[in-house]
């Protein structure tokens, strides 16, 4: 008795295409740093900031259902801790700042998340939306954070 084996040929062509295109860039990906001016490992970088963002947003909006408006509150909470915690003289701090404000976020989604999680439907999406109005204001209004 044979078992179906899952080979290239099997697949359709514009699945290999992006099989191969992936491979590529992931064989690429080590040489960016070495090879790369600062301009390319800075926008890989967003890129890939970004591409976290889109993933988790799609977590949240496509599997769950639920319409968030303050989701970028998170990585705006991340980076202030980020930039509060990380001195401008001590690029190795980077290795316990960077957890520390990625705790930070998880802190605040928990808080947040407590009290947003009750709600549904339109009130979901205001008290999500109202959620990330005060961290806005938070940042923006408050004299010792920006």
């Amino acid at each position: 008795m044979s078992s179906p084996t899952a080979t290239l040929e099997r697949l359709p062509r514009s699945m290999q295409a992006m099989l191969v295109i992936g491979a590529v860039a992931l064989a690429a990906f080590p040489l960016v740093p070495i090879e790369g001016t600062d301009f390319y490992l800075q926008m890989l970088t967003q890129m890939m900031i970004l591409a976290i963002f889109a993933m988790s947003l799609d977590l949240l909006q496509g599997v769950t259902g639920l319409v968030s408006l303050g989701h970028a509150a998170f990585f705006g909470i991340a980076g202030y801790a980020l930039a509060f915690l990380t001195p401008q003289d001590a690029p190795m701090a980077l290795w316990w700042s960077l957890p520390a404000a990625v705790l930070a976020a998880a802190v605040a989604a928990l808080v947040i998340g407590f009290l947003v999680v009750r709600t549904k439907g339109i009130y979901f999406i205001m008290v999500t939306m109202a959620f990330a109005q005060m961290v806005y204001f938070l940042f923006f209004d408050n004299k010792a954070l920006g």
